[in-house]
């Protein structure tokens, strides 16, 4: 038997390297390109499901805030134009609001509730109104500020009408503006039922 020349043996070997090499990179290391793939996609996978709770998670918060912001709200409104007239309140925050502007009132009669004037389209208001007649004395300055505080109240009210009238000074009493006017406190419209008729 002939013995392989040295050049075929290392043709041979170079071969058999070869064969090895290719076994090695198709049975380790290509499995391990192909995990890292797929592991790669199972990120990328995650990402994709991260950034979509997220998104999900802010518009569920965003959510939760305008439905706080909306409770907030209807909570004013409700104070605003409450859906029973709570006349007693009315007539103490009236009171605080003459002490405050500087003003006496005299007098306030609570008429009955009557529905608000129809919108312009012809539909009806979903509000009543609850006319108070009052009188009060005080300066020209503190008689206008008695007005401004009524329509910035919390609660639903404004002047309508108010007359004036100068009193000149007398040797016991100063100049002084007599006035009377009417008030209205809003009311939802659910709450159509007759108010006291005069306190």
């Amino acid at each position: 038997m002939n013995r392989l020349s040295a050049q075929m043996q290392m043709y041979i070997a170079i071969g058999v390297i070869a064969v090895l090499t290719i076994a090695f990179v198709v049975l380790a290391i290509l499995p391990k390109f192909q995990q890292a793939s797929a592991v790669d996609t199972e990120i990328a996978t995650a990402q994709t499901e991260l950034q979509t709770a997220q998104a999900l998670l802010a518009r569920r918060q965003s959510v939760k805030a305008q439905a706080a912001a909306n409770e907030v709200e209807l909570m004013q409104i409700a104070n605003q134009v409450p859906d029973s007239p709570q006349l007693p309140s009315v007539i103490i925050e009236l009171q605080d609001v003459a002490n405050a502007a500087g003003v006496e009132l005299s007098t306030i009669s609570v008429g009955d509730i009557s529905a608000a004037p129809v919108a312009e389209d012809g539909s009806s208001q979903a509000y009543d109104v609850v006319e108070l007649t009052v009188g009060c004395t005080g300066q020209w300055a503190d008689v206008i500020d008695f007005c401004r505080r009524v329509n910035n109240l919390d609660r639903g009210t404004r002047v309508t009408v108010m007359t004036f009238t100068y009193v000149p000074e007398t040797d016991d009493v100063d100049a002084y503006i007599d006035v009377s006017g009417t008030i209205e406190v809003y009311v939802m419209a659910a709450a159509s039922t007759e108010a006291p008729a005069a306190q």
